[in-house]
């Protein structure tokens, strides 16, 4: 029986899959520990510190900063919307006062 190309490829997917998963499982670290620079301690460990503290901050300004506008832009869709049925509020009680006369 002859390989078509498909399966000879199906076939080599499968003998792949399973070592990606060990290469996964070997590199990834302990529980909440940090990469062995850091571990390690010194200088550099101090300066890999500040560089997360840093990354984090500005991260956690620009979400600040979406939401904020996020929010200014359904606070103004509201205002509008409030207008609108103001307006039409309006409307509906001069309808009413004519059928009234």
């Amino acid at each position: 029986m002859s390989l078509t190309p498909l399966s000879r490829q199906i076939l080599t997917l499968r003998k792949i899959q399973p070592s990606n998963l060990t290469l996964k499982a070997m590199f990834s670290g302990k529980d909440g520990e940090a990469g062995a620079i850091r571990g390690a301690g010194g200088a550099f460990g101090k300066r890999e510190q500040a560089q997360e503290e840093q990354y984090f901050r500005k991260l956690q300004q620009e979400q600040l900063k979406s939401l904020k506008s996020h929010l200014d832009e359904e606070v103004a869709h509201h205002e509008s919307e409030i207008k609108r049925h103001q307006q039409r509020i309006k409307q509906l009680k001069e309808k009413t006062d004519k059928l009234d006369k």
